[in-house]
């Protein structure tokens, strides 16, 4: 798809993009995947930070007209509103990064997952993608060449145990998520790839249930500086490391009821907004740290 890019949220610290309450015994669930169950990060909260990063308020919508076309602006006067542009799809799971006995952690992911992450890439153009991965047996896992996570031809995450196997596809894969994750980076692209493994979907689904990280919280009263009655409660993040993807497109500029903006061309916001590195904040519990993240923008372009 023309004026088409893909973009990667690589979480920093603890990442918390929830539902409000829940049910479970967990009190504030992040958001997940309706029919895989797997974390995500939805549009609308990346779109949020992504145009408050460009210090996107109404009061410079209206004055700046790349910003009003990319973000879009909504107002009571009816001929000045506009439709955003921009238009990103829900960052989906690529890598779940777990805990493992050798090589600290790794960046675990399944065949479906990249089977999806596949299919969406050729829906975006993207072109020379390695094929999608074979299903597993329940106690494989693939690695690249070169893997730090093999203990006696078994990989650990925590308290599983899998069989090792190299494998050419997974090697693909792995040097592929490293150049668009870690674009500038040679040394983090080699730490990436030395770590990415491809396990079961059913294992890798149980770990995207059970691999999250649950944080007790307190209110403290002012006046005891003891806890406060009933203000105990937990809170779900991605874990840091995690890696998501999702693409963004730009099919043509809005203006008044919906008519083409042939004064600013997609191309131009693309290049303008979706193009560099970014350093967000996403999600709440930003005042403890909570949800400092990389944005990555790969542009599409054969193979690249």
């Amino acid at each position: 798809m023309a004026n088409t890019v893909i973009y990667w949220i690589h979480t920093l610290s603890p990442t918390h993009v929830g539902t409000g309450r829940g049910v479970g015994y967990i009190d504030l669930p992040i958001d997940r995947d309706k029919v895989t169950g797997w974390p995500i990060i939805r549009a609308s909260a990346f779109k949020g930070v992504w145009a408050d990063h460009y210090k996107a308020t109404e009061e410079n919508r209206k004055n700046n007209p790349e910003l009003k076309a990319a973000f879009g602006l909504t107002g009571a006067d009816d001929n000045s509103t506009n439709s955003g542009s921009l238009i990103p799809t829900d960052a989906q799971l690529v890598c779940l990064p777990v805990r493992s006995f050798r090589g600290t952690f790794a960046w675990v992911t399944s065949p479906l997952c990249l089977g999806m992450l596949h299919r969406t890439l050729t829906l975006a153009g993207v072109a020379g993608l390695p094929a999608a991965p074979a299903a597993l047996g329940d106690n494989q896992a693939h690695h690249p060449e070169g893997t730090a996570l093999v203990e006696d031809g078994h990989i650990y995450l925590e308290d599983l145990d899998f069989t090792a196997q190299q494998c050419q596809v997974a090697g693909h894969w792995a040097d592929k998520i490293a150049q668009w994750v870690f674009a500038s980076d040679t040394n983090w692209q080699q730490q990436f790839k030395k770590r990415f493994v491809v396990i079961p979907d059913d294992v890798f689904a149980y770990l995207c249930e059970t691999g999250t990280e649950v944080h007790t919280r307190v209110r403290i009263q002012d006046d005891t500086k003891t806890v406060a009655e009933g203000a105990l409660w937990t809170e779900e993040s991605l874990p840091s490391e995690s890696i998501l993807a999702g693409i963004v497109q730009c099919e043509r500029v809005f203006q008044k009821n919906g008519q083409a903006n042939g004064e600013i061309k997609p191309e131009q916001l693309i290049d303008k907004f979706a193009k560099k590195e970014l350093s967000l904040q996403i999600g709440g519990k930003a005042t403890v740290g909570r949800g400092q993240v990389r944005c990555v923008f790969s542009q599409i372009n054969g193979g690249n």
